[in-house]
């Protein structure tokens, strides 16, 4: 069982890092060929990966904002949100130009502490289809 469970292990380690080494880099367009839109955000509100995305920023502490490529219009689109924590629920605040993200086709996301209750930072995926 041991060995069994070393060996799967290893062979995902393995394949990670191959996909990792030949995988695309920062900023380049996400392979997401379903969705219309996608972002990987991470906790410090920078955009790690996308596609039709302009740009996202940390707007205050669990306080994120997406701005969408304009053809992609968001306050119509079904928007799915995965946090990249265990501890973290985002969700979506606003579809549009909000107090938090001034800026036209912006999703707000506020991510909350499970543990608390309280907004706290905190990475996630978005996908918009």
């Amino acid at each position: 069982m041991f060995r069994s469970t070393l060996a799967g292990a290893l062979a995902l380690v393995a394949t990670g890092g191959i996909l990792v080494a030949a995988g695309p880099a920062a900023h380049a367009d996400l392979w997401a060929p379903y969705a219309r839109a996608g972002a990987i955000v991470d906790a410090d509100g920078k955009l790690n990966n996308g596609k039709n995305v302009i740009d996202s920023w940390r707007a205050g502490t669990g306080k994120y904002c997406v701005r969408v490529a304009y053809d992609v219009d968001v306050a119509k689109a079904l928007i799915q949100i995965t946090p990249r924590n265990a501890r973290r629920l985002p969700h979506i605040a606003y579809r549009n130009k909000s107090a938090t993200c001034k800026r036209d086709n912006t999703v707000a996301v506020h991510v909350y502490d499970t543990t608390h209750g309280r907004l706290a930072d905190g990475g996630f995926d978005l996908a918009i289809s």
